[in-house]
């Protein structure tokens, strides 16, 4: 979970690897005002160009491997990686760029091998789970608050066979992974919701994204907000509805139907003529 005061106060690294000295410089100062023992921490580490650090080690995915355990292989690479409690964002994410670019950042992290929060979790998710075609990929939003302070965390949603988990990294190691073994989306997220009460936050507001291709050369960019759900009475039902698309349609599908419902007021000439200019983008970004 992030606090959005915390967030403002980061210091985020453009992509530059080696670090940057300003950087280290920051991560110094951080441990100096929040470590008790920040003197000793930082001469055993500084300048100690000896020093042994093991390097997580790409998962790989076997054929042999169920689905199940692909996914639990996937997290417990990241959870090597560790959650990045430095002060110092190392990679830098822009959710507008296309899924390529994205990718791009993925190959980075697994390559520098550092420590990374919630959305670089989620980002590395959808690059080592794009050679699992067969399972559905979403992003997962919560928006939370704890004695008056706003917290926002995101999640990779995985459905395959009908049953649906997820995958990512936080503080709290019981709001990121979960086995594939829950029924319905619903009970996905009420499983989350309370582990969020038992960790004292309130849920305001969870947004579920839209399933991200596969294709990890795709230009197409992350549709991270699809729908929003409050936890009120007919949470379930909106639950079901997404669930239900999301088993039967493609991401495509599922934007085409959300013009179709925004755009219900049409006469059925300018529906027609709509239905013909989507056939016609598909069929460019789809050629036989």
């Amino acid at each position: 979970m992030a606090n959005e005061s915390e967030v403002s106060q980061n210091l985020v690294n453009k992509n530059v690897f080696p670090l940057p000295l300003e950087v280290w410089e920051s991560m110094w100062n951080r441990i100096n005002q929040l470590h008790p023992d920040s003197a000793n921490i930082i001469e055993s580490i500084r300048g100690k160009a000896t020093l042994k650090v093991p390097l997580p080690q790409q998962p790989i995915l076997k054929p042999s491997h169920t689905v199940s355990e692909k996914l639990e292989l996937i997290q417990k690479y990241m959870s090597e990686l560790q959650y990045d409690y430095t002060g110092t964002q190392f990679f830098e994410i822009k959710k507008g760029r296309p899924l390529c670019r994205l990718m791009d950042v993925a190959k980075t992290i697994i390559k520098e091998s550092l420590p990374i929060k919630c959305l670089e979790a989620v980002i590395l998710s959808l690059y080592l789970t794009s050679e699992i075609p067969s399972v559905q990929r979403f992003p997962i939003s919560f928006k939370s608050s704890f004695q008056g302070t706003v917290h926002k965390h995101i999640i990779l949603g995985v459905q395959y066979s009908g049953k649906y988990g997820a995958l990512g990294l936080s503080r709290r190691s019981t709001l990121m992974y979960k086995e594939l073994n829950f029924e319905s989306l619903h009970d996905l997220l009420q499983e989350f919701i309370k582990c969020y009460e038992e960790c004292y936050h309130r849920v305001h507001r969870i947004k579920l994204g839209l399933p991200v291709t596969h294709d990890c050369q795709s230009m197409e960019s992350v549709i991270w907000k699809f729908v929003v759900l409050k936890p009120d009475n007919d949470f379930k039902d909106r639950c079901d509805t997404f669930a239900k698309q999301l088993r039967r349609k493609t991401s495509f599908h599922m934007k085409y139907i959300a013009d179709l419902d925004h755009n219900s007021s049409l006469s059925d000439a300018e529906s027609s003529k709509m239905l013909k200019r989507q056939k016609t983008v598909t069929k460019r970004k789809h050629p036989s």
